[in-house]
């Protein structure tokens, strides 16, 4: 019975370091946002390209 209750309270202690861990290291939603934008204007670019190019 005690190592249940023991095992339990390590199980919670580590989701909650590892949710503190997770929210520091990811960026605010205005970064993610911005990145996100980005990668899809640069995606658009890049099949625009190899659309426009004449095939060999």
């Amino acid at each position: 019975m005690g190592y249940k209750v023991l095992g339990f309270v390590v199980w919670q202690g580590a989701r909650w370091y590892a949710r503190r861990r997770v929210r520091q290291m990811m960026p605010s939603r205005r970064v993610a946002t911005a990145a996100l934008v980005a990668s899809a204007i640069a995606t658009i670019a890049v099949v625009a390209t190899k659309r426009g190019a004449p095939s060999e």
